[in-house]
């Protein structure tokens, strides 16, 4: 029965070490590439990603009105290799410098990425879904957030597809 116990454990944390290997690479959250887009009544919402190097994915989100007719936000996205580690950062025009948020857990098919001294947001989760669409889940505190169901086309070709 120790023999078995022992088994387990050696397997779990052999596990948790391979876990956390591939979560320190772009590489593995290469499922990202590609264009994501999303619309409701009021907006439409493009999110592209590429690979740009082997540490490096360039990104663009935007916003359009529908309303306006035009681009109402945007933000320029990266994902970089730092010293072992991958970082997600956002350039939005409210603030003069770029926003980092670490990457801190992924799969095959996820990436939750954390700033707890950012205001708002303080947690992205971006969740590939069974049908190979994209949710991205935006919270801060006390519930305070937003979830974006994007459709797409992830193979890092540009490629338009609208709800």
């Amino acid at each position: 029965m120790l023999r078995v116990i022992l088994w387990v454990l050696l397997c779990l944390v052999f596990q948790s070490s391979l876990q956390a290997k591939t979560c320190n690479t772009v590489k593995s959250l290469a499922w990202l590439a590609g264009n994501w887009n999303s619309s409701n009544d009021k907006h439409r919402f493009n999110e592209s990603w590429q690979q740009i190097s082997d540490a490096t994915f360039e990104g663009l989100g935007s916003t359009y009105s529908i309303e306006k007719k035009k681009i109402v936000s945007s933000e320029s996205l990266r994902l970089v290799e730092m010293a072992g580690e991958v970082f997600y950062l956002a350039k939005v025009a409210s603030n003069n410098l770029p926003i980092a948020f670490k990457l801190t857990s992924c799969t095959a098919d996820s990436a939750i990425f954390e700033n707890p001294q950012h205001d708002f947001p303080k947690k992205l989760r971006y969740q590939l879904t069974k049908d190979k669409n994209m949710t991205v889940f935006v919270s801060g505190d006390n519930g305070k957030g937003f979830a974006i169901n994007f459709v797409g086309k992830n193979d890092g070709k540009t490629s338009v597809h609208s709800k």
